[in-house]
Formats: structure tokens, C-alpha cells, sequence
């Protein structure tokens, strides 16, 4: 089955902070993408005005992965240590419940284009803690290259959840197949470009999810980036959480 949410279908929130698109919407009660997608709770893009940010609550506990596409921003984390994160780094940080986590702007002048993906831990005991990996744009063209795992294999980051999290850049006609194993889902999103799936046309800002699908098979109709994450579990997910501040803070569930 293939589930499909299109750009202009997110929900929408922009101030003088910042722009947000919430690909799961979990004040629409009648979105069947409300509680997320598998293990997948929340896909955020955010665009960042210079010297703003966002305040980032956990309701329970919740693995984040901040991949910063443009830009530098500031994540101050739990110990209250300030990580600097710049252009092309992911961040994983595991982030119990109950905690405020700011993240900003690191320029004076230039805005920042990040994607924040969460997700609900996998069983046992969340572990505080924070890791950033580089991964260059030369290492993910042409490829799925794996970013994040449960085991932290092929220089992975180590995730607390069944997920695989990949990028790549394509050129123009590239074929791209991803297999699934029997029982996993998967969810895409075109970062920036315009793929086809047979008959289906998706481009910046569209998303689809895989469930009783043996593979994710597209081909890039111009230069694309896409973000791709291998699930386990079933396709929705359980109703999350969002609280708001004067600031807007972006909820977990």
C-alpha cells in the first residue's frame, strides 16, 4: 500500500522566526497520518530566520535526528552544553521526557534549512546522550548512504529504535531500488527536486509511505535528494503530543 502526502498537505506555520512544515499533523483528527508513520512520529522542515530558533519539549522519551541541509544552528542539549552543528552534519540525541531543548540560529545574517525526524525508543531504558557525524555530499551521491541504524554499522549513527535512516543525491534519470524486508514499512521524502514511481510524480516537499511493499523503486526526473527511513512496525503510530509558547514550541509525542 502506498500512502502518499503531498507538499501542500503539511501542515503550515511560519512567524518571524521561522517556517515549519509539519508532515504529521497531530491537531487534524481526521489525518490518518496524525500519529505518525510506524516508528516515525514527527518529520519537521524548518527554515530559521538569523539568530532565531525553537524550543523542542519532550512529552516522553524520544530519539531526535537533526540533519542540517543549510546553514549552522545551536542545540543546547540536556547537559546544558551548546552543540555548534554546521551544513551536511546529522545529530542524534536521545531526549527524555520532560525536557526543553533550545535550538537557534547560529548566524547573525543567514538562516538555517534543517529536517528533524522523532521517534519513540525502542524498549529498555533511554539513555541520555548526544552524537554528531559529518557525511559529505560526495559519500551520498549516487547512493543510499545509511546515516543512522540499530546497530551503528557502515559508520552509522547508533539509533534507540528498529530504523534505518538514508540520503542520497541523484542526478537526472537516475533508478533507485531500496528492498524491504517482509513486515517493514518505509517513508520517503523528496528534500529538494521531482522523482517518478510509475504512473506517480512526486517533488519537493512530498512524502509516501511503503506498507506490503517488497522495495521503494523511484527514478530521479532532475537532480533530487531524498531522505528515506526503513521501519519496523506497523504504519501508524501512537497520538503524540504538542505544546505551544510564545516562542512555538515543537512538540514530541
Amino acid at each position: 500500500m502506498i500512502t502518499i502526502r503531498k507538499s501542500e498537505e503539511r501542515r503550515h506555520i511560519e512567524n518571524d522566526q521561522q517556517k515549519t512544515w509539519m508532515t504529521f499533523d497531530w491537531e487534524n483528527k481526521k489525518d490518518p497520518l496524525q500519529k505518525g508513520f510506524g516508528a516515525l512520529k514527527i518529520f519537521n522542515e524548518e527554515v530559521l530566520s538569523p539568530r532565531r530558533g525553537f524550543i523542542l519539549h519532550t512529552h516522553k522519551d524520544m530519539v531526535v535526528i537533526t540533519y542540517v541541509r543549510e546553514g549552522m544552528i545551536v542545540f543546547k542539549g540536556l547537559t546544558g552544553n551548546s552543540d555548534l552543528l554546521k551544513t551536511n552534519e546529522f545529530y542524534l540525541l536521545n531526549a527524555p521526557s520532560g525536557e526543553k531543548l533550545t535550538v537557534f540560529d547560529h548566524s547573525p545574517a543567514e538562516g538555517a534549512h534543517v529536517f528533524q525526524s522523532g521517534f519513540g525508543p525502542a524498549e529498555g531504558a533511554l539513555e541520555p546522550g548526544s552524537r554528531k557525524k559529518f557525511f559529505t555530499l560526495a559519500e551520498r551521491k549516487g547512493i543510499l548512504k545509511l546515516i543512522a541504524s540499530p546497530d551503528g554499522k557502515e559508520a552509522s549513527l547508533k539509533i534507540h529504535q528498529d530504523v534505518q535512516m538514508y540520503s542520497t543525491f541523484v542526478h537526472k534519470g537516475n533508478h533507485m531500488i531500496h528492498e524491504l524486508v517482509p513486515g517493514r514499512i518505509a517513508w520517503l521524502h523528496v528534500v529538494t527536486g521531482r522523482i517518478s514511481m510509475e504512473e506517480l510524480q512526486l517533488q519537493t516537499g512530498d512524502g509516501v509511505g511503503f506498507s506490503g511493499e517488497i522495495s521503494v523503486s523511484f527514478t530521479a526526473q532532475e537532480p533530487t535528494e531524498i531522505l528515506l527511513f526503513d521501519l519496523g512496525g506497523p504504519p501508524m503510530g501512537e497520538k503524540g503530543n504538542i505544546e505551544k509558547s510564545k516562542n512555538r514550541t515543537v512538540g514530541i509525542p
